[in-house]
């Protein structure tokens, strides 16, 4: 008799098909691949505010439907709680929760003996947009996942070095893939007025942490000739993103979200530079996006950015005219752009894979249910390394 598939559980964002942030990518490409390449079988817990249709699959997923009242502050962890719930009545195999802030919320699973394997994201409790309470909220609730989880996932080592000396926990490393959506749709670059390799680009959440202010600020004082188009929003008001906003001109031009990805990637393909200011940990979607289209990537430096792009790339400070002196020595130099472009390409080819991130969490899902249900607790030892993009960059070239 054939064994019968993991029944696997993903809660924590907003569902799929993705909508709006790195999580949704995430959770889409794992769910559909899990099922594709693994043959699990896969719920999504999905926000159904966010979808007018409500279909029982998508693209051979499970998708339940459940409310998301709270507004910003509250929608996540409301949603999140009811999906707990709900999982820990329906047999499955092992939950996966996205962003410790849902860590407090899984003893339900806890009790019934699912195992739980949480996602710990970046350092949620360092984002500017949330109040004090808030963010010492987030700092415990990474405490709380450390110990609450079965096991975590972190999207970069050196967050996995960060919750090893801050909480004594180990972790699996999988990060994410830049490969998302359209190949690029070149005719859409007409519509912001510019031609490849002759504008400056930024991709961001319109949110302090993301340093799009100081970019734009850094930009101006360049004198570089070539525009800024500034991309971005968020599904909220916000004093910030309206200040940014404000500085939409001739030269700064900010064209608010790009939602079809063909265009989208046809600006991260083409640009002069991306300008990465995201400073809040773990490896950052939009990044490894413009690294996947051959974007000179010109990040913020911090630890994260330097693991995922490598140390000869240029990174820029906080301070005043850092990031205006590498644009206008980069503006001169188009054959350093294009280097730099092509040294991000072949990493993001080499580490960053989405073949190679499904196989890695189906492996780490089937190996903590197999100790579950052995009565072993998971450790470094018995998991091991699960995510091998050497491997799927081999079978590619072959």
């Amino acid at each position: 008799m054939a064994e019968a598939p993991l029944r696997i559980a993903i809660i924590g964002d907003r569902g799929i098909p993705a909508r709006y942030s790195g999580f949704s990518t995430l959770v889409e490409e794992l769910a559909t691949g899990l099922v594709r390449d693994h043959g699990m079988d896969v719920t999504v817990y999905c926000r159904s505010r966010y979808y007018e249709a409500h279909p029982a699959t998508w693209n051979g997923v499970r998708c339940r439907y459940l409310p998301a009242p709270g507004g910003k502050s509250f929608e996540s962890i409301v949603h999140s709680n009811l999906a707990i719930v709900d999982a820990s009545l329906r047999g499955f195999d092992l939950v996966f929760v996205v962003d410790p802030g849902n860590g407090p919320f899984v003893l339900p699973l806890r009790a019934r003996g699912v195992p739980v394997v949480i996602h710990t994201d970046g350092l949620g409790w360092q984002r500017r947009k949330w109040s004090r309470l808030q963010q010492r909220y987030y700092k415990w609730a990474e405490k709380v996942s450390a110990w609450a989880a079965d096991w975590l996932v972190t999207d970069s080592r050196a967050m996995q070095d960060y919750y090893a000396a801050e909480y004594g926990a180990a972790s699996t490393y999988i990060p994410y893939s830049g490969a998302v959506g359209d190949a690029p749709d070149e005719a859409a670059l007409t519509r912001y007025g510019v031609t490849p390799g002759d504008y400056y680009l930024v991709v961001a959440r319109m949110e302090p942490e993301n340093n799009v202010a100081l970019i734009i600020r850094e930009y101006r004082a360049s004198g570089v000739d070539r525009p800024l188009i500034v991309v971005g929003s968020v599904p909220y008001e916000s004093d910030y993103a309206r200040a940014v906003a404000a500085e939409h001109d001739g030269q700064v031009r900010c064209v608010g979200g790009v939602f079809e990805s063909g265009a989208l990637n046809a600006l991260y393909r083409h640009c002069a530079a991306y300008l990465h200011g995201h400073e809040v940990g773990g490896t950052n979607p939009s990044l490894l996006r413009a690294m996947h289209w051959g974007a000179a990537c010109v990040p913020i430096d911090v630890v994260f950015h330097r693991e995922n792009v490598g140390p000869d790339n240029p990174y820029f400070g906080k301070g005043a005219g850092d990031l205006a002196a590498i644009l206008r020595t980069l503006d001169e130099d188009p054959a350093r752009r294009a280097a730099i472009g092509r040294a991000a390409k072949a990493r993001a080819d080499a580490d960053f894979r989405w073949d190679a991130v499904v196989d890695g969490y189906a492996a780490l899902f089937r190996r903590i249910v197999a100790l579950k249900a052995a009565g072993q607790k998971p450790s470094a030892a018995l998991i091991g390394e699960t995510y091998r993009p050497a491997l799927f960059a081999r079978r590619a070239v072959a």
